[in-house]
Parts: C-alpha cells; sequence; structure tokens
C-alpha cells in the first residue's frame, strides 16, 4: 500500500513536470520570433514645432540699380510654453548666420519643412547719371579708414571662388584684402544665368 501511494507521487510530479515544459518552451520561442514588445515613445520634432505666419518685406537694400528684400518667417514650439527658449535660440542663430552663410556652412535649426527666409529683386531701374560699379563703390567707402596704419585707395578685386565677398586691391600694391560682405544686390557670376548676392551667397 504504502508502495503503491508512492508510485502516485512520483507519477503525480511527472505529469506536472510534462505539462509545464511546453508552456515554458511557447513563451521563450514567442519572444525570439519577435512579438511586439513594450516600447517608448519617439519624440517627433515635426509634430513639436510648426512655422509662424510670414512677417512683412525688409526695406530695399538699394533705391537703384537693384537691391534685394528679405522676408522671414520663425519655426516655433507648438507648445507655448517652450516659446521663451526658442525666442532666444532664435537670437543666438541670427547673430552668427552672416558670417556661417559665407563659409557655406549649415545651421542646425528645429525641423519644420520649408525656406525660413525668401527674397525677391527691387529697385531694379537704373540709377541716373553715368553707369557706376557697385563693387568700386563699396571699395572707395574704405578709403577713409586706415588698413594697418596706413590708408590706401581701393578698387575691386573679385575672387570666382568667393564672389559675394568684398575684396579690394589698394592701387599700386600686390595684395587684396577680404573687408566685408558686398551688398544685397551686388551682381555676381553664375553660370547659364543672372545672380545676385544674398547675405554673402550668390544666387
Amino acid at each position: 500500500m504504502e508502495h503503491q501511494g508512492r508510485n502516485l507521487f512520483y507519477l503525480f510530479i511527472f505529469i506536472s513536470v510534462c505539462l509545464r515544459i511546453p508552456l515554458t518552451y511557447a513563451q521563450v520561442a514567442s519572444t525570439e520570433v519577435g512579438l511586439p514588445l513594450p516600447h517608448s515613445p519617439q519624440r517627433t520634432n515635426a509634430s513639436s514645432y510648426a512655422w509662424s505666419a510670414w512677417g512683412a518685406w525688409s526695406a530695399c537694400s538699394r533705391s537703384c540699380g537693384g537691391g534685394v528684400a528679405v522676408q522671414e518667417r520663425h519655426c516655433l514650439p507648438r507648445d507655448p510654453t517652450r516659446w521663451r527658449r526658442s525666442r532666444k535660440r532664435r537670437k543666438l542663430v541670427r547673430s552668427t548666420d552672416r558670417i556661417r552663410k559665407a563659409r557655406n556652412t549649415n545651421i542646425s535649426l528645429p525641423d519644420c519643412p520649408g525656406l525660413a527666409r525668401r527674397y525677391h529683386e527691387c529697385n531694379t531701374t537704373p540709377c541716373p547719371g553715368p553707369a557706376r560699379d557697385s563693387r568700386a563703390e563699396q571699395c572707395a567707402m574704405y578709403d577713409r579708414r586706415p588698413f594697418r596704419g596706413r590708408f590706401y585707395t581701393w578698387v575691386p578685386y573679385v575672387d570666382g571662388n568667393a564672389p559675394c565677398i568684398l575684396n579690394c586691391r589698394p592701387r599700386g600694391q600686390q595684395f587684396y584684402a577680404s573687408l566685408a560682405l558686398v551688398s544685397d544686390g551686388t551682381p555676381c557670376t553664375k553660370p547659364g544665368f543672372r545672380a545676385i548676392c544674398v547675405q554673402g551667397s550668390c544666387k
């Protein structure tokens, strides 16, 4: 009787083990074939930011002879509580924007598809009187400013690799200096079509 009871006990343990093995294997196999697992939500920058309305056009950069007007909009956070931080960031970007564009580097901004600035040519009527060379006029503005302790009469020196940098050469000298960016609307050379300089880039 005691022997029979012991056999029943072992039989019960054996059946219990056999019933649990398929369940355990199924759980492991399910994970290996890639059942969906909980995942943390990903940040989508595109849904966090949106464009503001376009601002007013700026004044034309020149009164005659062809200038440029600029219109801007801003990539703003949809959450109003983030507006102040975004505004501080835009001020920092603006302060370095002209230098970076002249060096053809990219500025990292929030993800808003489309353009932040657009331009149009304005005041294209030729200036009265004899035709004037825009670059010569801009170089001449530095005639009354000392350069390395001396005064020079500056004439344009056009560098094909940087057509929107104001490169000027002292008359009678064998060097030139990059004094500034040319003013917006200054003609520049681009193969196949007429182009003008806009904030340091030939467009």
